[in-house]
């Protein structure tokens, strides 16, 4: 059961392909990040037809072992990423706890890191 003071949040990310990208591979490195996303693909049903391309940046703070707060960015607001944007949320909080870390993380979610994701 989640509390109802957690927060979840997204919106269109307004940034030019290559700040996105650089951020994106910057902040992807991160080993708390990394975790949450790995723990995220666990629980993480994305909707079906799914474009060749998408790039979400996600904000979480980890809190006492839960995501206390949530926000998923994406640049262009197809159909297919207002759809998924809830369903990454979901699968974050989800697949709680986080014990071993706590904190702001930010991570990217795209075609690729799921694709190799789901490969481990």
């Amino acid at each position: 059961m989640h509390s109802l003071t957690k927060t979840f949040l997204y919106h269109v990310l307004i940034a030019s392909a290559a700040l996105a990208m650089n951020v994106t591979s910057a902040l992807a490195s991160e080993d708390g990040g990394n975790i949450v996303f790995n723990q995220m693909l666990k629980c993480l049903k994305l909707p079906a037809d799914a474009p060749s391309a998408y790039n979400f940046l996600i904000v979480a703070v980890i809190k006492d072992g839960s995501a206390d707060f949530l926000s998923v960015n994406f640049r262009t607001p197809s159909e297919w990423e207002k759809t998924a944007a809830p369903l990454i949320a979901d699968a974050i909080t989800e697949c709680e706890p986080y014990s071993s870390i706590s904190g702001r993380m930010e991570f990217a979610v795209t075609r690729e890191l799921i694709e190799a994701g789901s490969k481990n």
